[in-house]
């Protein structure tokens, strides 16, 4: 099959290949029959492979939201450390906050990834049954460094480290057992460049033990009951069972790449972008040295408002992302995730030099 040129740059949902479609054709059969739970198990080492683990991989059907909820519920009876460095990782701190729990926050400018010495000081402060974090923040295209602040929780405390990997996963390197990530989320619509409507979470036995401990852990939020119907050969509820088809076709995608040459495309496509944007004078909206490999966030450019930038790229047949929450008017994103290319992103900046060349005239 001639591989289609990508002319589809939003830091998600991306762009989702022909034959990945396709497979969510196929007759709907039921999800408790003999028939899914082959398909389901047969995607269970695939995915521990993608996650980089021996422990569980499960599926659910919802947003990635679902799943950070029912970590919170499942895991965290009191107290909760929320690390904030954008909308997302806002948004960890306002689920806290809804379901009543203590919730503490240490905090950094947008743009700017987390200090593992912030942390550490906060470790030292007060003890906390989980800390959250996103490893790669959508909202201002910055990735923090995961292994490190991993690493200063279990220096520090007992807590629980819940990750939101959702823009991350199949994108950058995520290490989940050897680092010691206690819950890791993510959502088949980013990097894995799969159809929306699924979310992949894992839990480590430190999780699961914190979880048998708490009483009320929900029904569709709770780990446990996913973990119990998943060794059964199932998931929780009724899947959305197109999607699963379609993430089974992906998952062969993703690991007949490999999974470090596909980190390796995605921070070659991050220079690519680095490279024009600097070229040109284009400011970037992230520091330098925290930047994603799946996400770049660039202030628009003099004389010009985010909006414009996206409709005007639309006009060529471009799609890329606006700014989000309060840098929605001053900032872009390109997402360089999932299939793209390199030359499918050099036909994006071509499009992108010609609308700026274009103003200037």
């Amino acid at each position: 099959m001639t591989r289609p040129d990508i002319r589809f740059f939003l830091p998600g949902p991306t762009y989702v290949l022909p034959e990945v479609r396709e497979a969510m054709v196929a007759d709907v059969v039921g999800h408790r029959s003999p028939g899914f739970k082959s398909l389901y198990q047969s995607m269970a080492p695939r995915l521990q492979s993608v996650f980089r683990t021996s422990g569980d991989v499960f599926i659910a059907t919802g947003s990635a939201t679902l799943v950070m909820e029912s970590a919170i519920v499942s895991t965290v009876e009191s107290r909760v450390l929320n690390l904030v460095c954008g909308a997302f990782s806002e948004r960890w701190h306002q689920i806290c906050l809804s379901l009543g729990k203590q919730a503490d926050r240490v905090e950094v400018p947008w743009g700017r990834a987390m200090d593992p010495d912030l942390l550490r000081e906060a470790l030292r402060r007060q003890r906390y049954e989980a800390v959250t974090l996103v490893h790669n923040e959508t909202s201002t295209g910055v990735i923090n460094p995961l292994e490190s602040i991993a690493k200063v929780v279990r220096e520090e405390s007992e807590a629980l480290l819940l990750v939101d990997t959702v823009s991350s996963m199949a994108g950058a390197s995520i290490e989940m057992e050897a680092w010691g990530l206690d819950v890791v989320l993510a959502s088949v619509q980013k990097a894995m460049a799969a159809p929306p409507g699924l979310t992949v979470f894992s839990f480590s036995d430190r999780a699961a033990e914190q979880a048998g401990r708490l009483e009320h852990r929900g029904f569709y939020t709770d780990l446990l009951r996913y973990r119990e119907k998943h060794r059964a050969g199932g998931t929780i509820t009724t899947p959305a069972v197109s999607v699963c088809y379609a993430l089974d076709r992906q998952l062969n995608n993703i690991l007949e790449e490999g999974m470090e040459a596909r980190w390796r495309r995605h921070a070659d496509l991050q220079d690519q972008t680095a490279r024009w944007a600097d070229s040109r004078g284009l400011q970037w909206a992230s520091e330098e040295g925290c930047r994603s490999p799946t996400i770049s966030c660039l202030r628009a450019p003099e004389g010009w408002v985010g909006p414009q930038i996206v409709e005007g790229l639309a006009g060529l047949g471009f799609t890329i992302g606006g700014g989000y929450g309060k840098w929605k008017p001053e900032t872009l994103r390109i997402g360089h995730m999932g299939e793209v290319r390199r030359e499918d992103l050099e036909g994006l900046l071509t499009a992108f030099d010609g609308l700026l060349e274009g103003n200037e005239r």
